[in-house]
This record gives C-alpha cells, structure tokens and sequence, in this order.
C-alpha cells in the first residue's frame, strides 16, 4: 500500500486484523479471484500467506497505522468480522478525514452454530454481504440481519472454485506436507472439530483421546482443529499432540489453512458443528458428526447437517471406528441423495472469476 490503486482499479482489499488464522482460507482465495491485495497486522500471518498464496498481493502493516492507512487509500475492505469491529479500529482516521470506509461481509464458512446464541445479531449493520446461496440468506434473515442490507451477492462456492484452478500446486503442497508423513493406510479420515464456542459445540476435548488411543492400526487419521482450540485448555491441548506424536499414522495439522485439497485427499471426514462438514459435501464420501451435546437433531436447526451422515453421541465415543466400520457399507444408499440436496442448497450454482468479479465489484454502486 505504498501507493494508492490506479483509477481503473477499485480500491478495495481484503483485511485480516489480528491473531485470526481461521479467516486465511476465505479472505485469501477470495482477494486471489477478485485480484486484489490482502491487508493483515500479524507477521506470522504473513509468512503463512506467502507460502500457501504466492500470487496474492500482501501487505503487512503495523496495528499502530493501520487506520490511516486504510483511510488514505481505499474505500472498500472485505472482512470476515461485522461491521461494528471495523468502525472501532477506523473510527478517530475516519472522522478526522470526514471519510466513510465501506465493508463487505465475507463469510468465513458455512457453519450452523449460532442458532442458539446472539452473535450472527451482529451483522444487521452491514450494507453489502456476500453469501454462499440461498441457506445463508435465510439464516441471516432469522437472525434479523438481512433486512437492513443494500445487497447480496451469491458467491457460490467460490473456495471450491479456487482450488480448482490451482488443484495441481495445492495437491503438491499437501503431499509435501501432510501426506508423506503418513504412512500408506487402507483408509484416511480427517476429524475437524470446531472450537469451545459459548454454545459448547466442540468434541475435541472429549473424543479426541478415544479418536487416537483406538485409531485400527492400517487406518491414517489426520486431526485439524480450530485454530481457537489451543486458546483454551492449553494444558490438555499439548497432551493430545504429544499422544498423536506417539502414533506414526496419525498427524495433527495447524499450519495447512486450506482445506478443500485435504478433503479432496481424505477418505471420511469426522465433525460436529464445523462448517468444514457443509465443504465436504462436495466429494460425496462418508460423513460422521459427533453430537457432544447430545442435541436433538428433530428440533434443533444447528443439527440441519447432521441429516448428511451417521450421528455418534459421547457415551459411543469409545466404539467410533466399530460405528464407523458398519456404517461404511450402506452409507452412500443412506445419506447420498441429502448430500446433494444439502450441497444445492447451500451453495448457489457456480460461477467462474471474471463473473465473480464483475458481480462483487457492481455492488459498489450500493455504496453512497
């Protein structure tokens, strides 16, 4: 940001302020596609976009001029957090130079927490959202935040998109990685738990010990956890990746940030209320969630993906693989035709990036 964008350039970035890791995999792809720079306050963020993003424009600026640099240079930022944090952070650079700095949500991920608590309440002040398709507009209208909104724009699953175009270098990079440090398994299951969020929606802490002390011997299981995990309870987090470490076929990762070339590569994914599970139902593989709380699916909406895959309930945690062996067979007869009704409406049909584009950049004109 040396400089201001030329004329014929929106002057729009993508911005990741702070620790938030979690946002690399929707923010990257999608400034990747729209051409644009990305913008984060943290050096090891940095570093990690480098490597896994090496066409991206980034930029690394310090927390302590980030505001007036914003200010000086763009008008539009794509975040992941509401608009209420991006007025705090440029609040005084904005009233000082009597100048309006429009956001877009960017949702990272299409995850069904938030159903039982307030913090998807947070959006109704956004005026431009990109959604997936037509499950986040209705969730944001039950949460009474679309109302107020000037525009949406149906991304679809542009993540997807992405890799896609990329499939090779990503492949590679996962081999590198991850992949070669397994050894070779009759099958490899991914457990992608979310983090303890107020509505307690994590199986980490309990069926993490049960995941890697009864993992059958020519089985791989490749552990990805939620970044904000190891924010909480770091004692008992350390303990599961020295466990792991014990383990030659298993491998926690916590510095991959894509995930849809480990989907492509994994044979089963393993979940709770992630929205890792609603990405992979695009391979069509078996899925298991595990129910920690013991919710009821009949009349719970935030276990609207659990009508994808076979439902484990802690008391079953010490039996999952038995669980999943026999489930194995007749999974596809059982879950297939919801995958793909789930999938359709969640995301919107595909859209390739020049139509991308030219749809997110028209929203601009909502902005007065």
């Amino acid at each position: 940001m040396d400089q201001k964008p030329p004329p014929s350039t929106p002057p729009s970035a993508g911005l990741i302020e702070g620790w938030a890791p979690h946002y690399i995999d929707h923010l990257a792809p999608l400034c990747c596609l729209l051409e644009i720079p990305l913008i984060v306050t943290e050096e090891e963020i940095a570093k990690t976009l480098a490597v896994f993003y090496p066409k991206l424009s980034i930029h690394h600026i310090s927390p302590l001029i980030l505001p007036e640099r914003i200010v000086d240079c763009l008008k539009v930022l794509f975040v992941c957090t509401p608009r209420i944090l991006v007025d705090e952070t440029l609040f005084l650079s904005q009233t000082l130079h009597k100048k309006k700095i429009h956001s877009i949500w960017c949702p990272h991920g299409n995850s069904d927490k938030g159903h039982k608590s307030s913090h998807m309440e947070a959006l109704n002040k956004e005026e431009v959202s990109l959604v997936y398709g037509k499950k986040m507009i209705e969730f944001l209208k039950q949460k009474n935040a679309f109302a107020q909104l000037k525009c949406t724009v149906e991304v679809s699953n542009f993540r997807l998109l992405y890799y896609q175009k990329n499939k090779e270098f990503y492949d590679n990079l996962l081999q590198a990685e991850v992949l070669q440090k397994l050894p070779p398994a009759k099958k490899c299951l991914l457990y992608a738990p979310t983090w303890q969020d107020g509505e307690q929606s994590s199986s980490f802490y309990e069926a993490t010990p049960h995941l890697i002390k009864n993992l059958p011997k020519d089985w791989n299981l490749i552990i990805k956890p939620h970044p904000n995990l190891a924010l909480k309870e770091q004692a008992t987090y350390d303990s599961f990746l020295q466990l792991a470490q014990t383990h030659p076929n298993i491998i926690f990762i916590t510095d991959f940030p894509l995930i849809y070339p480990l989907l492509s590569a994994v044979d089963m994914y393993i979940g709770d209320f992630s929205s890792i599970g609603y990405d992979f139902l695009t391979f069509q593989k078996p899925m298991f969630f595990l129910n920690q709380q013991q919710r009821v699916r009949e009349s719970d909406l935030g276990l609207y993906l659990y009508q994808c895959g076979t439902e484990i309930k802690p008391h079953d945690y010490p039996n999952i693989y038995t669980i999943i062996q026999n489930a194995l067979p007749q999974d596809h007869a059982l879950f297939s035709s919801s995958r793909k009704e789930v999938y359709e409406y969640t995301f919107a049909e595909e859209i390739e990036p020049a139509t991308l584009r030219h749809k997110i950049f028209s929203s601009y004109t909502h902005f007065s």
